[in-house]
């Protein structure tokens, strides 16, 4: 997989860790909210460190729980 290809992984990480949750606590809750999302820690933390990109599902989920707009992932 390109590296270049995820853009998004290393700023969900900050906005989880600005919001202080773990990765558990972050799955939880898109697990809460978007049940049919397949999500698990593991490939939480794969896209956050930019080892598999995230699917325009995990992107929309992601903004929604971290209560920002899906634009704001992509920006440095």
């Amino acid at each position: 997989m390109n590296r270049d290809a995820n853009l998004i992984g290393r700023k969900v990480a900050k906005l989880r860790f600005q919001r202080e949750w773990t990765q558990d606590t972050f799955v939880a809750r898109l697990q809460v909210r978007f049940p049919d999302l397949r999500i698990t820690r593991d490939i939480l933390a794969n896209i956050e460190t930019k080892r598999c990109v995230a699917t325009d599902k995990h992107v929309y989920a992601f903004a929604l729980v971290l209560g920002v707009e899906v634009g704001e992932l992509f920006r440095p």
